[in-house]
């Protein structure tokens, strides 16, 4: 008895933290990735002010991870100091010299990879350290899972620029590698039905390093959903205690 006293005055601190922070942030996240996600192919390549438009709505993107993931002042600092690197290489994408654009993309690549994986490692940090549950921490779960599929993008946008006959894709989409914009489109969802595990064909590795990118993607995307799987049960079932010892 003695035991559930404290889980339940646990709960009730975590319930107070809680309220002080946004309830929403991880809603406004996770529908700007889903718009951004489906209307990206749709947009790209339609003209240089639409690729513009869809670099600017990418970059407010990780602006709004910045804020929705990071919540203390440290994290975020360190985010801030992985998110401008990334915005610094894109924009040199349009002003460096032709033959110093491969540099700029690896050098864009890397700071995304790095600057989302950060984004992932806070989101499994804080539903970790949760001891209350509430349907926007559920949401979050779901934005890191996709984040993590961006991040891999960029793993495999990298792996193309250098090793691009590892990949073997389908004569009926093969012709938007050409475009930097539509070849990422095709990179996040590789990524996404690879990390889902239900890989269409049209897209396959064939070749290092993306064979070892694939299943590592894989295993990561299997630990994830058991961590969170996990914890919300968990935390789910302490509540559940917690209301049974204190009835309304």
């Amino acid at each position: 008895m003695e035991r559930r006293h404290d889980i339940a005055a646990l709960l009730r601190r975590g319930l107070a933290e809680s309220h002080q922070e946004s309830t929403r942030k991880h809603l406004v996240l996770l529908i700007s990735l889903i718009v951004i996600l489906l209307g990206q192919p749709l947009v790209a390549n339609r003209s240089a002010h639409a690729n513009d438009l869809v670099d600017t709505v990418f970059g407010l993107l990780y602006l709004g991870v910045l804020f929705a993931v990071f919540g203390q002042r440290r994290r975020r600092t360190v985010a801030a100091a992985l998110f401008l690197p990334t915005i610094v290489a894109h924009l040199a994408l349009y002003v460096v010299p032709d033959g110093q654009r491969t540099l700029a993309a690896a050098a864009f690549h890397c700071s995304a990879i790095a600057f989302l994986s950060y984004a992932v490692t806070g989101v499994l940090h804080d539903l970790l350290e949760r001891t209350v549950i509430n349907g926007d921490d559920v949401l979050g779960a779901v934005c890191g899972y996709i984040l993590t599929a961006l991040a891999w993008a960029h793993l495999y946008g990298l792996a193309y620029m250098f090793q691009p006959q590892a990949f073997s894709v389908s004569p009926d989409i093969a012709a938007q590698l050409a475009d930097v914009h539509l070849r990422m489109n095709l990179m996040n969802y590789f990524s996404l039905t690879t990390l889902m595990t239900i890989g269409y064909g049209d897209i396959t590795p064939v070749g290092s390093p993306v064979y070892s990118l694939v299943w590592l993607e894989v295993l990561f995307g299997q630990f994830y959903m058991a961590v969170v799987v996990a914890q919300l049960v968990g935390l789910k079932l302490a509540q559940a205690l917690a209301r049974d010892d204190h009835p309304h």
